[in-house]
Formats: C-alpha cells, structure tokens, sequence
C-alpha cells in the first residue's frame, strides 16, 4: 500500500519547514501526478527543472511569480492555497478517534472544502473511510497520499503511516502491520494522541503475533500517561486485554479480578469490545459452554467476532445440538467482504464439525488458510487450525513436513 516504504526512515529525519512553500510542493506535485505530467513539461517556460523540483521538495522558499505561473497553467487558483484547512483538523480528528466519538469525525469530513488540494483532508477522508470500512476510498485517498508523501511534514507523515497500520489491523493483517509499524517505533511527534495509539497498535500486533514482551513494553507506555488525558474506556479494553494473556497462567486469579467487572455503558462497540476479550478470558479456563450461552443469551451474533468464538467453543463442547446451532447461526450470517479473513476461519471451524469426509477439511486449510497465515492472523482462532494441521501431519506420518512447520509456526 504504501511504495517504496523502505524510504520513510530517510522521511522522518529530514527537516520539512512548516511554511506556506510546502503547500505549494504538495499542490503541485499531486497536480502534476493527477495529470500525468513530467517535470519538465510543468516547468517549461517557466522555470528549470530542477527548481521545480526543488519546490516539490520543500527545498527553497519559491518567489511567487514562479508558483502564480505554474498555478495558471494548470488551472488551480493561488488565492485558495491553505484556506481551506480545517482549523486543528488532524489533531481533533487524532482527539476523537482515541476517545471513539467517530461522529466527530464525520462531522470533519462533511466540513472538508476539496477546491484545492491538501494532505490534512486527505488524512481525514482517509480516516472517515477508514471507520466507514469502505476500503476502495481509503485505499484511494493513501494512494494519493502514497505519491506525495516526501512533501509532508514529519508528524503528517507519521498519520499516514499510522492509518495504514491501522488499516492492516483491522483487517488481521498483523505481519503487515508489525513490518510498517518498524518506521514509527523510535518515532515521538507533537500530536501527543499519535503517539498513544501509535504504542496501541504495538500493544495490538505484539498480542495477535505472540510477541508479548513488544506488547507488555508499550503497554507500560500507556500507563505512564493514565492521569493526564488517556480515556478511562481505552483504559479498560487494554487491561482485559493484558488480563487475557495473564489468564494463560494465572486463570484462577484473573477470573477473581474480573469477577464483579460491570460495564454499564451507551457506547455499544465498548460494550462488546468488553464482552469480547471478558470471553476469551473464560476460554482460557476453557469454560466453553459459559462462552457459548452467554454470547446466545446476550444476542451478540450479530457481530462477526462472537460468531467466530461461537463455532470455536461449539466445535470443543461435546454436544451435537450445540454444533448445529453454532453451524446454523454461521451460515445464515450476513458476511461482508471486509469480513474476508474472519469468514475462513469461521468456515474451517464449520468444516471441522460437519464434513464427512477429513480431508474436505485439510484440502481447506491447504488453498484458504495456510497460504494466508504469513499475513492474516488470530490471536485465538489461528493456533486452532495450526495446531488442527500439525495433528494432521503427525497423525499420517508426516514428520518432517510437522518439524518444519512447528518451527516456522515458533520462529513466526
């Protein structure tokens, strides 16, 4: 998604000045890219080459003659330049996304004024769409971004970065999100929200890849910031979160912390962002049939994430009448495409507890999932095909095959 991404390191230590010419340089060259243009034939007639070039660049403070110029022979009105920035709008946007109120949001992107181009709208249409889970205009707005990224400023660069990380997260792509998130680990920046959920997306990815010390270590990050302005809500999830890796040890102590935790909240997505990680909690003590009826009993099959636990805990609970429902419950689900990943290895779990015939579930694995488990990953459903495949190769005497993939699983 984002080019040549081996060039943000050089990006974040260059020195881009915060004045009316890196406008100009972010203007110009997306004009230019819009249209196909070369250097060359933006410049002719007006300047040299490489003064264009060093106005793309952010390199010299342009005379406005030149700039006016080169405004007029593409049509754009000098005039306009930076007057159509929303007033603080990547901070506020930063400020509403670390507190949830994504109407905020919204209501920027609904307040965005596209006669002339600049990257902060960019930033925030990207990050409307991104919530919106309309992924076609996200991937639009970071490829515009993507070809014009070496004119912004060092913290906008960050929130490009940021974004497209988040992209990889909500979409179990953790590899991926691991790899970009390399740029942005020695990285601290003026926006102090950005680098909150900067040491979130760490917390995040070190959980779902097994890397638990990168996830302990940002999250005492976070905590050292608690009293001045983290949310209580943010708060919370992550503590659960924590708590669901403690459990895997210390289960009998974990489920006395929780055991009077009440959420009585109007924010519904905390609601189940609470209830979610309260469960896998549970599974960790395997209490599958608690899981299993507390998710039908709070009616939360209409999130993608409680089915997928749902036909987890029915597939390990020995009663045929809980594996229809779950199976039933699955298949009449209303899946999306970014629902794509969570889909597979809901399937697998169908697979596992209806077909006939084992190897309709290997061959599964085989083309769906194996393939994906170097990018995609669960933090919880992932280990229950590996682990179902490396059974499978032991089972047929597969045992070389089974070595090379325990150590590829342990090393990942």
């Amino acid at each position: 998604m984002i080019t040549k991404a081996e060039k943000l390191s050089t990006l974040f230590q260059r020195k881009v000045r915060n004045s009316k010419s890196y406008l100009y340089g972010q203007i110009i060259k997306n004009e230019r890219l819009k249209r196909n243009m070369t250097l060359e034939e933006m410049a002719k007639g007006i300047c040299s080459v490489s003064y264009l070039c060093k106005v793309e660049k952010n390199a010299i403070d342009p005379e406005e003659f030149y700039i006016r110029a080169i405004f007029e022979r593409v049509n754009l009105d000098y005039e306009k330049v930076g007057k159509n920035i929303l007033e603080d709008g990547i901070k506020k946007m930063l400020q509403f996304y670390l507190n949830r109120n994504f109407k905020g949001i919204e209501e920027l992107f609904m307040q965005i004024d596209d006669s002339i181009f600049n990257a902060y709208n960019y930033l925030i249409k990207a990050m409307h769409y991104l919530i919106k889970k309309d992924y076609a205009e996200f991937r639009e707005s970071i490829r515009v971004l993507d070809k014009i990224k070496d004119t912004l400023l060092r913290d906008d660069l960050g929130v490009f970065v940021f974004l497209v990380v988040e992209f990889y997260i909500q979409t179990y792509q953790f590899w991926e999100a691991y790899e970009h998130l390399n740029y942005l680990h020695d990285e601290e920046f003026d926006y102090r929200e950005l680098n909150w959920l900067i040491h979130e997306q760490h917390f995040l990815v070190g959980l779902h890849l097994g890397k638990y010390p990168l996830a302990m270590s940002h999250y005492l990050e976070l905590i050292k910031d608690i009293n001045i302005g983290y949310p209580i809500k943010k708060q919370t999830v992550f503590q659960l979160m924590l708590l669901s890796l403690k459990a895997e040890e210390c289960y009998e102590e974990v489920i006395e912390e929780i055991k009077d935790f009440q959420v009585e909240d109007d924010d519904y997505d905390y609601f189940l962002d609470v209830a979610y990680w309260k469960l896998v909690i549970l599974l960790k003590g395997k209490n599958f049939l608690e899981v299993y009826d507390w998710i039908i009993e709070h009616d939360l099959i209409h999130d993608i994430r409680f089915v997928a636990l749902l036909v987890y805990v029915a597939d390990h609970i020995n009663d045929e009448e809980y594996k229809k429902n779950a199976v039933r419950i699955a298949e009449e689900f209303p899946y999306e495409d970014t629902d794509a990943f969570l889909y597979k290895l809901i399937r697998f779990f169908i697979l596992k507890m209806t077909a006939d015939k084992p190897h309709l579930v290997i061959d599964y694995l085989k083309y769906n999932l194996l393939p994906v488990r170097n990018t995609y990953q669960h933090h919880l459903l992932s280990k229950a095909f590996e682990d179902y495949y490396l059974s499978y190769l032991c089972k047929s005497s597969k045992y070389k095959e089974a070595v090379n993939f325990l150590i590829k699983q342990k090393s990942g």
